[in-house]
């Protein structure tokens, strides 16, 4: 059986990840659904839009469930707390047609995706430094 050649290359940018790469697939994958939902919502796409806010909350769930409270303190909490809002705000979004609480969900998780991305850059940065500073090893035979 064959892949989709998008899929295999999703999965081999996931297994590759780091830990905070991970988190902003996820806010992305969450903001894509979200800008789906309002695309459905427009449409008048009920079902659709069903689809694409479950895979929001899904991705928010999992978010959530991967937040170390006990070594995270406040930083932890107050994700828990945004996480939750978020989490609102999407479902009265669907169940109300508000079209104005995705954008803001979409917003709030633009800011975060963007955030993470800033700390995922600058482990990058941080690890080609780290290259630079070894000197190559040679070997003689």
């Amino acid at each position: 059986m064959s892949r989709n050649p998008h899929d295999a290359y999703v999965e081999s940018q996931v297994l590759s990840a780091s830990p905070v790469q991970l988190i902003v697939m996820l806010y992305g994958a969450a903001i894509h659904s979200l800008e789906a939902a309002r695309g459905c919502l427009a449409a008048g796409d009920a079902a659709g839009r069903a689809k694409a806010v479950n895979r929001a909350t899904a991705i928010l769930a999992e978010l959530t469930q991967s937040l170390n409270a006990p070594q995270g303190g406040d930083l932890t909490r107050n994700l828990l707390q945004l996480y939750d809002y978020l989490l609102r705000r999407i479902h009265e979004a669907n169940f109300q047609g508000d079209d104005a609480a995705f954008t803001e969900a979409i917003h709030l998780l633009t800011t975060l995706q963007e955030g993470w991305e800033s700390i995922a850059h600058g482990q990058s940065a941080r690890f080609s430094a780290e290259l630079d500073s070894h000197h190559p090893v040679h070997c003689s035979l």
